[in-house]
């Protein structure tokens, strides 16, 4: 079934049987736990999982007043909303936003009162490690791996499995699956890091779209030095899916990137999806428009191509 009409059959069947109906991101940890600390405290809700993009852009969404929202931009209609973006305008009749908050799921916590349950709290930290960077434990490995490796259906069982059997559900044969699907493409993605140079400020175009984790390639590239870093990846025909990152303690906002471009997200991560004919001119006002931000003279960035097989990365400078 296409997401877009399980989301509209998920919002109808809510609707006729007044259950609890909830909107969340689709695209991480942070949205999922939110989601499950929507399901914790109204077991009988019902979850619509979506994208920035998908929210700004579908009448659907937008046509439905939500009971809760989090990790989202505003869609209109909210009775209650949890996020910590920074380019996230407020717009429900309760708002729990706090742009310092390291996770849109700790402002989840507080807005549904959830606060001194254990397992809540435990996915909240969970939440924090993965959405800063920072994962130390394995539970959060897993979890990130079983979110990234689940299509829009396997991530509503997780959601579900989550609120009634907590970590428990990390050992379930299909969230299993799903985990090992991940944790090729994290290896891949990491064999391709190796191959990047790392500068201060790195930034990488692709020809063509690969079988990568770009969040986790920016975070890949920080941990080896880059301070700012910026990957453009072409999607579709006419698209192109901006990934900027920043160093928490560095003078960059990756959020400033992705505004210009009707993204957003926080200091630290932050994405715009665009499209734009011809492709080219796009992907030459984004490099002139960051080596203004930058402040720089001479902005050096990497092509990322493959000719009979074999990848190659180029340097170059605008």
């Amino acid at each position: 079934m296409p997401v877009t009409i399980y989301r509209l059959t998920t919002i109808l069947r809510a609707k006729l049987t007044g259950r609890p109906l909830a909107l969340t991101d689709i695209s991480d940890v942070d949205g999922i736990v939110s989601a499950t600390l929507f399901k914790i405290k109204h077991p009988n809700a019902l979850i619509v999982l979506a994208s920035p993009r998908d929210v700004n852009s579908s009448w659907i969404i937008k046509s439905v007043k939500w009971d809760f929202v989090a990790d989202l931009p505003c869609p209109g209609k909210a009775r209650l909303r949890a996020d910590h973006h920074k380019t996230n305008k407020p717009c429900a009749e309760r708002e729990f936003y706090d742009p310092k908050a390291p996770c849109a799921a700790l402002m989840a916590l507080k807005a549904l009162g959830l606060e001194g349950n254990r397992l809540a709290e435990k996915l909240v930290e969970l939440a924090r490690e993965t959405d800063t960077a920072n994962i130390r434990t394995v539970e959060a490995s897993m979890l990130d791996s079983a979110v990234k490796g689940s299509g829009y259906r396997g991530k509503i069982r997780l959601i579900e499995c989550l609120a009634t059997r907590g970590l428990r559900c990390l050992s379930d044969e299909h969230v299993q699956v799903s985990i090992k699907r991940a944790e090729e493409v994290k290896k891949e993605t990491m064999n391709f890091s190796a191959m990047i140079p790392v500068r201060k400020n790195t930034i990488v175009f692709f020809e063509k779209r690969r079988r990568l984790y770009y969040r986790y390639l920016s975070i890949l590239l920080e941990e080896r030095g880059a301070e700012f870093t910026l990957l453009i990846v072409p999607r579709g025909l006419f698209g192109i899916r901006l990934y900027v990152g920043a160093r928490p303690e560095s003078r960059y906002d990756a959020s400033y990137i992705a505004s210009l471009y009707g993204g957003g997200g926080h200091k630290v991560a932050a994405g715009a999806t665009l499209n734009y004919f011809p492709r080219g001119r796009l992907v030459k006002r984004i490099l002139l428009e960051t080596k203004r931000y930058l402040g720089l003279s001479e902005l050096k960035f990497f092509i990322v191509t493959e000719k009979d097989g074999e990848i190659k990365v180029i340097e170059q400078s605008i």
